[in-house]
């Protein structure tokens, strides 16, 4: 008789350090170019420089099934400090900054519900994301 299939595969890679213990100086579970990381399963989100956290984790909510939130990487294409939205009944969205064509955002709001797509942080978190990130910037969001 051969050998089964399960004695042929490959040793299981070590596992990543779990996000939610990522604190400040340690290495954020995106690559060296993120500027800001999204572990979407996680519910958390780390401005970082050279794939290190530059502070602790802030906790995120992001989209619903029927409204989710994009994954991959894009960058910040536009900050508004007052931002009112359009699609969504005048809502405020404070520290926007916008990471996609369809209006998606982080900014402060609700962080114990589902957005329309947008990454939701507390307040204080907001202001220091807005502060950190310029125009370019890269953000990675992780499922």
């Amino acid at each position: 008789m051969g050998a089964s299939p399960l004695a042929l595969a490959a040793p299981a890679a070590p596992a990543a350090p779990t996000p939610t213990t990522v604190g400040q100086g340690d290495a954020v579970p995106c690559t060296d170019t993120a500027d800001v990381c999204v572990d979407l399963s996680q519910n958390k989100a780390w401005l970082a420089d050279d794939g290190v956290a530059t502070g602790d984790a802030m906790t995120i909510t992001s989209g619903s099934p029927a409204d989710p939130t994009p994954t991959g990487t894009t960058t910040v294409q536009r900050k508004e400090r007052h931002h009112v939205s359009q699609e969504n009944r005048d809502a405020p969205m404070p520290y926007s900054i916008f990471f996609d064509d369809e209006g998606r955002a982080f900014h402060s709001g609700d962080t114990a519900g589902t957005s329309h797509g947008c990454i939701h942080l507390e307040v204080e978190d907001a202001r220091a994301v807005f502060a950190a990130l310029d125009i370019g910037d890269e953000v990675q969001i992780r499922p």
